[in-house]
């Protein structure tokens, strides 16, 4: 399996700690069945636009050969790929039209997507317009658990109709995030809106990087082709800066 959203990478957002924390996470997501993890730290270290406190190209590149040089140290055979969690915002394209943010394994093709946590701002759709002129497909993570697209799901399938991709959390399907999440998110997988599972990893414990039950209850909603599909295939063009569909 594929994992295309986790907070792997040490000290730099509220994902793993340290590098102890983040070796548990890698041989947790490997135990489970996981081979290629992008490592998706958030665009800003803490919850502000900060410009002091921005993860960087360079900065996620430099933890992720770090990471890789640790893995291989430890025999964990995961393959880690770099990302970033992007907040949605005009602020934030700025530092990407600048060549300081980062999209999945910087192939300028794809980007996670974070809405923020209690709104939906007017200029969403200008803005995932800015990023497709720019080739660039926004892919909007966890809508399951974001409160407007949990009350109008017509806006999710709005952004999903300009060509927006859709990454679920694995847990929101088995509970971990109460049952309200659960009951929507698999409304949505019903609606056919998700493309992709991804666990959106923070710790070992909290917020764990496994996917095989999720994929276990995906695949009693959508058959196991499509399952598979969401954390093998899809992820996989993603990655490699392919279409997708």
């Amino acid at each position: 399996m594929i994992d295309i959203h986790a907070h792997i990478l040490p000290g730099v957002d509220d994902g793993a700690k340290n590098w102890e924390q983040s070796l548990e996470m890698a041989r947790m997501a490997v135990a489970d069945g996981i081979t290629v993890m992008v490592a998706t730290p958030h665009l800003f270290k803490g919850r502000s636009t900060d410009l002091t406190q921005l993860n960087t190209k360079e900065i996620i590149l430099q933890h992720v050969a770090q990471l890789r040089h640790r893995l291989s140290e430890e025999r964990i055979p995961l393959e880690l790929i770099p990302g970033c969690d992007f907040p949605l915002g005009f602020e934030s394209l700025k530092l990407l039209d600048d060549g300081r943010a980062l999209t999945i394994n910087d192939a300028k093709r794809y980007l996670l997507l974070e809405l923020p946590d209690t709104s939906l701002p007017p200029a969403i759709e200008e803005i995932c317009f800015h990023l497709q002129a720019r080739g660039i497909t926004p892919i909007i993570t966890h809508p399951e658990r974001h409160l407007v697209m949990q009350e109008m799901p017509y806006k999710l399938k709005r952004l999903i109709d300009l060509g927006c991709l859709v990454q679920m959390t694995g847990n929101s399907l088995t509970g971990w995030f109460g049952r309200r999440v659960k009951k929507i998110a698999r409304q949505f997988v019903k609606l056919g809106y998700i493309h992709l599972l991804a666990t959106d990893a923070h710790d070992p414990k909290r917020r764990p990087p496994l996917l095989s039950a999720a994929v276990a209850e995906l695949s009693r909603l959508v058959g196991e082709k499509r399952a598979r599909a969401m954390v093998s295939d899809i992820p996989g063009k993603i990655i490699a800066g392919e279409p997708c569909f």
